[in-house]
């Protein structure tokens, strides 16, 4: 098992995204949990993180001192080692040294390495609660649906039964019996469709935490609450100063600048320390020391063309900067608007569009009672309630979906169980 801190995420002061003291919060909770703590992603995550970490240590080191064993000045002759007082036999070490100030720009740009994998590593963290919330609300939205439509199919079989006895004593047609029974084999069919989408969203929802794609999940509800959220001003403004993709661009910024200085730096010269011992078998031993220099300078060229690199590179993080926070402005107003829109919907069906429906079906199914009304209409009538129904679902359980995306655009902790500070970890 391996720890690390992640980045800081504010947490913000206003009203929380959702109400305390649900039952779907504390299983959405666990299903957040145990994506964080299992999925594979977040253990190579982490690896990425201490792989960087390593290199950090690494930027200060010295380049590998090198020795050298040989014989100088044997005579070719003979190959004797003490007719020529030249022979020797000698030992030598070199040491490189980098010219001042490239060491500290290497740990500079490793350590800000070291910040962008952990800023991603928070991105990531928050995206994949986000992910687990939209798939579970997906699945409420599915089951939500499925409730809806089998007491739909319910009705209708009731309908088609009882436009079968009034067919027999002679009251109704056979073409209402037959429409109804259609009517039953098209809701079974429309049940078969949000079945299959209901195993290909339970799949979503186990392979985030790591289960098995068959892990049977049990019925998801849909909140009865309403998301409550800061204003989008507030979240945005947030966003801004903490968001860890926002942090992520920020560090591989610094990355680049410290690549450039290190590119700059190219043209001092590094020092090369050389020192030597050499035993002569019937002569005094000697010793000496040198120093080198490379002559960076001598390739005018070449450093203007890694200079240019590294600028290209520079600016090219600078404006994906730019467009992270362009993005991110973006999915935090379009989730916004979703969330909204959701909302304001989800109230006028509640409102009045299902409670005129459910009116419109009632007087439906006393006029056909009483045949003031055919059989088509009374059908139609109960569809369309079901059909408001289905919708008022969809909307309710769109603006929570919206909130997933809110948390995934802003990088700000909505959804239960998201990490909002450090301490996450993989198990392995």
């Amino acid at each position: 098992m391996r720890w690390f801190r992640i980045a800081s995420i504010a947490v913000l002061a206003a009203a929380p995204a959702f109400a305390q003291g649900q039952a779907w919060k504390g299983r959405l909770e666990e299903f957040v949990s145990r994506a964080v703590a299992q999925n594979p992603s977040i253990g190579q995550m982490e690896s990425r993180i201490e792989a960087a970490r390593h290199r950090v240590g690494q930027a200060t080191a010295l380049p590998d001192a090198e020795v050298e064993v040989g014989i100088q000045d044997i005579p070719p002759s003979s190959f004797s080692f003490s007719r020529d007082d030249f022979t020797m036999e000698k030992i030598t070490g070199r040491q490189r040294i980098p010219a001042a100030g490239k060491r500290p720009a290497q740990k500079r740009s490793a350590e800000a390495e070291v910040a962008s994998a952990s800023a991603m590593h928070t991105v990531h963290v928050v995206r994949l609660a986000a992910e687990v919330a939209d798939a579970y609300f997906g699945l409420a939205e599915l089951d939500g649906r499925i409730e809806i439509l089998e007491a739909s199919r319910e009705r209708l079989r009731q309908v088609a039964a009882s436009g079968a006895d009034r067919y027999r004593v002679g009251k109704g047609s056979q073409a209402d019996v037959l429409r109804a029974n259609l009517e039953v084999t098209s809701a079974e069919e429309r049940l078969e469709g949000l079945r299959g989408d209901r195993r290909r969203m339970a799949a979503r929802l186990n392979a985030l935490q790591a289960l098995p794609a068959a892990t049977p999940v049990e019925r998801v509800a849909i909140p009865d609450a309403e998301p409550s959220l800061p204003a989008v001003t507030e979240v945005a403004r947030q966003s801004e100063e903490n968001s860890p993709a926002v942090a992520a661009a920020n560090a591989e910024v610094r990355m680049a600048q410290e690549r450039l200085l290190l590119a700059r730096l190219e043209r001092r010269p590094d020092i090369t320390a050389m020192g030597y011992y050499a035993h002569r078998v019937d002569f005094e031993d000697l010793v000496g020391a040198s120093i080198a220099l490379n002559l960076p300078f001598f390739q005018p060229a070449r450093l203007r063309e890694r200079e240019a690199e590294r600028e290209a590179e520079l600016s090219g993080a600078r404006a994906s900067l730019e467009m992270v926070r362009n993005d991110t402005r973006r999915g935090i107003e379009e989730a916004y608007a979703d969330l909204e829109r959701s909302m304001a919907q989800a109230r006028l069906y509640r409102n009045s569009i299902l409670p005129q429906a459910e009116t419109n079906l009632s007087a439906a199914r006393e006029a056909y009672a009483v045949g003031q009304v055919d059989f088509l209409t009374y059908v139609r009538a109960a569809l369309d309630r079901d059909a408001y129904e289905t919708e008022l679902a969809m909307r309710r359980t769109g603006a929570w979906r919206a909130v997933a995306a809110l948390q995934m655009a802003s990088g700000l902790p909505f959804v239960p169980g998201t990490p909002p500070t450090g301490g996450i970890h993989a198990q392995n």
